[in-house]
């Protein structure tokens, strides 16, 4: 997967999960690493949990979001 930001961009590897409702991604600049999970939960939400490690530091929770489609 390649992934841009103002005018850079970084690729990645992505592995599907379970079944192909879920995808692994992650990447490592420097000391920073980040790894997130997305999937399709049973209500057909996507959701995303993003951790973030920072040198020797234990991992961190960056964001877990829940996108629902509008009614």
């Amino acid at each position: 997967m390649r992934a841009f930001n103002d005018g850079r961009f970084l690729e990645s590897e992505v592995t599907l999960l379970d079944r192909d409702k879920a995808i692994r991604w992650g990447f490592a600049v420097g000391q920073v690493t980040t790894k997130s999970v997305l999937r399709i939960n049973e209500s057909g939400e996507w959701t995303e949990l993003a951790e973030i490690k920072i040198g020797s530091d234990v991992p961190k929770r960056l964001l877990e979001p829940t996108v629902r489609r509008a009614n």
